[in-house]
């Protein structure tokens, strides 16, 4: 019975885990901004631009042990700028190891999330 819109957008798996996603975007924010900025500097140093109109956007698939630890992180979609792409792995390599994953979600001792930047 929730109302369609905008901001409506439900992932069952996202909500039955808040507490381990927001911890994971809670150790993200600390390293996120910083790495971002940085590669927007050195593309503007380069005297390269970004169109504003566009909407960046990079996919990663993340895959971690049972223990929370990085195992490997991948681009699954692209946006477009590599320092970008780059800046959001690196960003999920600092801020790890993440708070052991809910068991539910371990499977044959990993865990598979995707995560868009």
């Amino acid at each position: 019975e929730i109302p369609l819109g905008d901001l409506t957008h439900l992932n069952t798996a996202e909500y039955k885990y808040y507490g381990f996603y927001h911890r994971i975007r809670q150790k993200l924010e600390q390293f996120w901004g910083r790495s971002i900025q940085e590669k927007a500097e050195e593309i503007f140093q380069q005297g390269r631009r970004i169109a504003s109109e566009e909407e960046l956007l990079t996919s990663l698939r993340v895959i971690m042990n049972a223990r929370g630890k990085i195992i490997d992180v991948e681009i699954i979609g692209t946006s477009g700028v590599k320092e970008f792409d780059e800046a959001a792995i690196e960003s999920f390599n600092q801020a790890g190891p993440f708070p052991f994953p809910p068991k539910d979600l371990i499977v044959d001792g990993k865990v598979v999330i995707e995560w868009g930047f």
